[in-house]
């Protein structure tokens, strides 16, 4: 019916239009329908709960307006939508894009809702005309400034029910609104792209008219003057096209979303117009828009097997113009040309982008959208200079049954002791550590110098130990408490996995950053399982990201300082598989000093053999194995410590005079205890263990949700510093081996030659043998004599010909009687202890070594061994 006036010619078939009258265009009625239901939707819709507490708001911080005009003004705010005002706000904000929930125009219109589901991609141009009239209608001047600017309206909706997977996208979601989760990995920069393009001929100057570009540059077929047969040759007038903003950012799949055995799938992700920016690498957003499917016709062009001959150019004096062309060579293999493959690429076009966790704080984002106009995920949260919202307004935002349990832990008395018990209660003991990851998940507060430097408030913490003692226990625990964790193996990691690298685009051509695994864990928790099996270059790639928090970057062209605001929890092995007491911590990890004195908190597990100990962990393993989550009696549940993190983390402690004198005493004594050597300290004590004690303190306070470090607090931080990094506790050394039991009985058989050796001597020397072989030394004297015997031999210009060992006895019984140490009656005493030190240092310590042995071990010749360090 549409063509019945048209004349048809039979012999082109093709239609011929009137002369006075053109072609009616068919009329979309579902989008007619769908532009009037939603003129309709921001018109009448009303939250009356959410203009009541404005309202009250209002009436609290307006007063004298309310008083001038009550009447007026009261009824003015109830008769507005509510879309209304978020138009307004757009308006203020300076923004183009109206964000609409989703589940309000479901609760308006069903029918509405089913169908922006089902087509939206078809029906985005009606809602988007309704916008513009609902803008023409009550705001003219801004409709104005659109048209004049040529600014690009957009919608963008946000709590789509209908959630879809990464792997789960398939042909039947084609131009349906839907929302998938995952990990940003890689983004580009942000450029203009032409929305609606105007043409000129190149011929005639006659303009197109508007041409809407669709997924590439589109030209119009033929030029509008009739007189004109240009098809090809075209300009752009940029006056009079229209741009927005564009980004491409690639996602990939969530840990958890991951099945076993499969390989994480990634997917391109379109952003427009005040979309852009709002997902750096790292974040797990939520991207709410259509799925498309493009042709990939660049693989087209030329067969698979195509090459590019280079060729020679002309030599004549004459030049390429007298003589024709150039041979500039041409392209090979393309005999497959006649197959062709056609591929298409999928693409997911985003409305709306927000963040499911911005920092560590963010944990419930639902009605961050509302209480800020809708652009809470637009106005830079991420950062985390910006003060958030206050710990009152997230208690209300959280559903009655979260509230109630947040009120009891906020007025529980043993907060402390609870939320220890209460982390990853399938571990049994370890209380120590669980303090420290508990402190961990608080964390400090970040300050800035003067000069901006910013100082971390994240807290380290590395757990050694013996295997099977639950270390990687602890990393598992935490990816699945904390949504914002990354977890890693240090030795299948590199240090551009770890930290970032710079990929090339292979459409564009660009050089762009994807973020490693402490990028992608900024403002959370990366965990490093085997941190002491990584190699040494790629350990000091972290240095400056465990300290100064930034991961910097100089290649292909790019300097770029990136974020990396990270707690690092590390697990390693001690070398040699277990924990050896006798060594220092610092001997007993493949870890450099300044890597060690990044970290705030050391902790050591040893798995050591106690009866009782032993039947109480064989029978807590026993339970979870029959009860499983039944056997564990955690006071709180994860939500619960989640919320209180939450809660916490809006608390900025202060450090009061009092407590400033405290830290600097406790600063003192550990300084004075690393000098002193009282006790083996881990590594030397500097500023970083000072800032350490000051983090642990403000998280202590953040945990009982005080806003002053008070002393108690102090106190336990410097325990738990004390206990972990500062002491290791070490078993005595034991003197008197097998092999010194032999020396010894030799040095008394030289010493009895002209005696027959009866019954009553040989039982003298087999007890006091005995009583040889069960003397132990402390290990800080132990170390401090070995020490000293080196240093001696290396001072007295004998390093290479060596020392007799009964004159370097003799020069160290000399000196102790000289400094009043020892009498003379304990001579014999200390030169037994002085030959089983040196047999140890021989025998199992490897720091001296027999260059000439002899049957009378006093008169052996003795040098250093050439593998000793100094340092040590």
């Amino acid at each position: 019916m549409m063509y019945s006036e048209a004349g048809v010619d039979e012999d082109k078939a093709t239609i011929k239009p009137n002369q006075s009258q053109q072609f009616q265009k068919v009329q979309d009625q579902a989008k007619e329908w769908t532009k009037t239901q939603f003129l309709e939707f921001l018109n009448n819709f009303k939250l009356k709960k959410k203009v009541d507490i404005n309202n009250n708001n209002n009436n609290n911080n307006n007063n004298n307006e309310n008083e001038y005009d009550e009447n007026g003004i009261k009824k003015e705010k109830i008769d507005k939508g509510y879309y209304h005002q978020q138009v307004e706000r757009m308006i203020k904000n300076d923004k183009s894009s109206l964000y609409i929930d989703f589940l309000h125009i479901e609760k308006f219109d069903k029918s509405l809702g089913k169908a922006l589901l089902m087509e939206y991609f078809r029906l985005e141009p009606a809602i988007r005309q309704g916008l513009s009239i609902f803008i023409q209608r009550y705001f003219p001047s801004f409709m104005e400034r659109v048209k004049k600017e040529r600014i690009v309206l957009s919608i963008c909706c946000y709590n789509v029910s209908n959630f879809v997977h990464i792997r789960e996208l398939r042909s039947s979601r084609i131009g349906s609104l839907c929302s998938i989760s995952g990990t940003v990995t890689r983004t580009s920069e942000v450029r203009p792209e032409l929305v609606i393009g105007s043409f000129i001929c190149k011929d005639c100057n006659t303009s197109s008219l508007p041409i809407p570009q669709q997924f590439k540059y589109t030209e119009p077929t033929k030029c509008l003057n009739p007189l004109c047969t240009n098809q090809r040759r075209w300009k752009i007038n940029l006056e009079e096209s229209t741009f927005t903003d564009w980004q491409k950012v690639k996602v990939q799949e969530n840990n958890s979303e991951i099945p076993g055995g499969s390989v994480p799938r990634s997917l391109e992700i379109i952003l427009r117009g005040d979309s852009v920016e709002t997902a750096r690498a790292g974040d797990t957003c939520t991207f709410v828009g259509t799925m498309n499917v493009i042709p990939d016709v660049s693989k087209m062009s030329i067969g698979n097997n195509a090459q590019i001959i280079k060729g020679i150019a002309t030599t004549s004096k004459e030049g390429s113009t007298a003589n024709g062309k150039d041979d500039f060579g041409g392209v090979g293999g393309l005999k497959d040309l006649g197959v062709r493959e056609m591929n298409y690429r999928v693409c997911f076009f985003s409305q709306s982008v927000r963040s499911n966790v911005s920092k560590l704080s963010s944990i419930n984002r639902k009605e961050t959208a509302d209480s800020n106009g809708g652009h809470a995920h637009s106005d830079g949260t991420i950062d985390e200079d910006l003060e958030p919202e206050s710990n009152e307004s997230f208690l209300e935002s959280l559903p009655k049954k979260e509230k109630d349990a947040l009120k009891k832990m906020i007025k529980s008395k043993k907060i402390y002791q609870n939320l220890v018990n209460s982390i990853c209660p399938s571990i049994f003991g370890h209380e120590e550590v669980k303090r420290g990851v508990l402190l961990m998940l608080f964390g400090g507060v970040h300050k800035k110098t003067p000069e901006k430097i910013r100082l971390r408030g994240d807290i380290n913490v590395c757990i050694v130990g013996d295997p099977s003692t639950s270390k990687s226990t602890f990393l598992k625990y935490l990816i699945s408490f904390l949504p914002r964790t990354v977890y890693t193996s240090g030795k299948a990691s590199s240090a551009a996995g770890l930290t970032a690298t710079v990929v090339k685009d292979p459409e564009s051509g660009d050089f762009n950053i994807e973020a490693g695994a402490l990028m992608l864990a900024d403002n959370g928790i990366c965990c490093i399982d085997e941190f002491d099996k990584m190699e040494p270059a790629d350990q000091v790639a972290i240095h400056e990201a465990m300290e100064q928090q930034t991961i910097s970057i100089a290649k292909a062209g790019i300097h770029a300082s990136l974020n990396a605001r990270t707690s690092i929890l590390a697990a390693a092995n001690p070398n040699g598989g277990r924990y050896d007491r006798n060594k220092t911590l610092k001997q007993n990890l493949n870890i450099g000093g300044p890597l060690m004195s990044r970290f705030d908190l050391f902790f050591v597990v040893l798995d050591e053999c106690n009866q009782e100990s032993d039947y109480r962990i064989a029978e807590h393993i026993v339970l979870a194995h029959q009860k499983r989550e039944k056997a564990f009696n955690a006071p709180f549940s994860a939500i619960e410590i989640k919320n209180y993190i939450k809660y916490a983390k809006f608390i900025r402690p202060t450090i009061p005079d009092e407590s400033v004198h405290l830290l600097i005493q406790h600063y003192d004594r550990l300084r004075q205890m690393d000098t002193s050597g009282s006790k083996t300290p881990a590594y030397r004590i500097t500023v970083r263990q000072l800032e350490s004690l000051i983090r642990l303190s403000e998280s202590l306070a953040r945990l009982h949700l005080n806003t002053k470090v008070l002393p108690k607090y102090v106190n336990e931080a410097a325990r738990l510093l004390e206990k972990s990094i500062v002491h290791v506790e070490t078993n005595d050394v034991v003197l008197g081996d097998d092999d010194d039991d032999d020396l010894m009985k030799n040095e008394e058989n030289d010493k009895d030659n002209g005696d027959d050796g009866g019954e009553d001597d040989d039982n003298n020397n087999n007890n006091n043998n005995n009583d040889i072989g069960k003397l132990t030394m402390n290990f800080a004297k132990y170390s401090q004599l070995s020490k000293l015997l080196v240093l001696q031999i290396k001072h007295s210009g004998k390093e290479k010909s060596g020392i007799k060992q009964i004159d370097l006895i003799d020069w160290y019984i000399k000196d102790q009687l000289e400094s009043g140490i020892i009498t003379d009656e304990e001579v014999a005493k200390e030169t037994k202890i002085t030959k089983m030190v040196i047999n140890k240092m021989i025998n199992k310590d490897n720091s001296l070594i027999v260059l000439v042995p002899n049957q009378y071990p006093d008169h052996r010749i003795l040098v250093i061994h050439p593998n000793y360090s100094f340092d040590k």
